[in-house]
This record gives structure tokens, C-alpha cells and sequence, in this order.
């Protein structure tokens, strides 16, 4: 007889919460990397690395962190409330935060390489953070 044996209704939730848990997973291990490859001279490129669910945010930030601990629980904190299917936004909205991935910095400073980047990210942040992460999943 074709057919399930058990109506998919009856493990609908199930594979909800499974999604939903590894969605939350891959945030953290994302916040992380960005975390990681974050330069830090003062702190707030670093704290100003923001997770939201739903619509992104054009906030500013003037904190500063410059261990990520802080930054880090206010991302797993966000996510806290993650529903399924859900959209999450991770950004950095710091106006320097363009040249920090993309480089073309220009001026004299020591903290910069010849292409602009600085010499604590030399290959950007979110850019090889995301590579990082999707090398784990797929």
C-alpha cells in the first residue's frame, strides 16, 4: 500500500523546532566567526556587530567591547525569541564597517595595509566569516 505510515502532520512541529534549533546554531557559530575576525582598536566595530530577527536595524551603536563577550551574549539573547522560518539579520552599521570588509582605507596610518584593510582583518570580516560557516554545513 503506497502512503506514509504516520500522517506527516504528526511530526510537522518536530521538523520545526529541528530547523528552527539548527537556524539558531549557524547564528551563533556566524556571530562568532565575525567575532573572531573583528579588528579591535577601541571596541566598537566590535560591539557594534548586531543580530535582529525579522527587520534589520539601523542603529549606531556607541558601546564598546573589546573582548566580544558582551557583543556575543546580546546576539545568542536575540536569538533566544528565534520562531520558525524566521529571518535574522546580523550587521555592523559602524560607518567605517565598508571599509573594514571591502578595504580602499586612504590615509596614513600604520594600522592599514597598502589595499586599505586593516592589518588586524586583512580579508574583510563578514565575507570569509560567512565562507567559514557554510563550509561547515554543506
Amino acid at each position: 500500500m503506497a502512503g506514509w505510515s504516520l500522517s506527516p502532520t504528526l511530526f510537522a512541529d518536530q521538523i520545526e523546532e529541528d530547523l528552527t534549533d539548527m537556524q539558531r546554531q549557524i547564528v551563533i557559530e556566524l556571530v562568532r566567526e565575525v567575532l573572531t575576525n573583528a579588528p579591535v582598536d577601541k571596541g566598537g566595530y566590535m560591539a557594534s556587530n548586531i543580530v535582529t530577527i525579522g527587520t534589520p536595524s539601523y542603529e549606531i551603536s556607541e558601546a564598546l567591547d573589546l573582548t566580544g563577550e558582551a557583543t556575543f551574549q546580546a546576539a545568542v539573547s536575540a536569538i533566544s525569541t528565534l520562531k520558525p522560518f524566521s529571518t535574522v539579520y546580523l550587521q555592523n552599521n559602524q560607518p567605517y564597517a565598508e571599509l573594514l570588509e571591502f578595504g580602499g582605507y586612504e590615509g596614513p596610518t600604520e594600522k592599514v595595509t597598502s589595499a586599505g584593510y586593516s592589518r588586524m582583518s586583512p580579508m574583510g570580516v563578514y565575507g570569509i566569516s560567512f565562507i567559514a560557516v557554510t563550509e561547515k554545513w554543506i
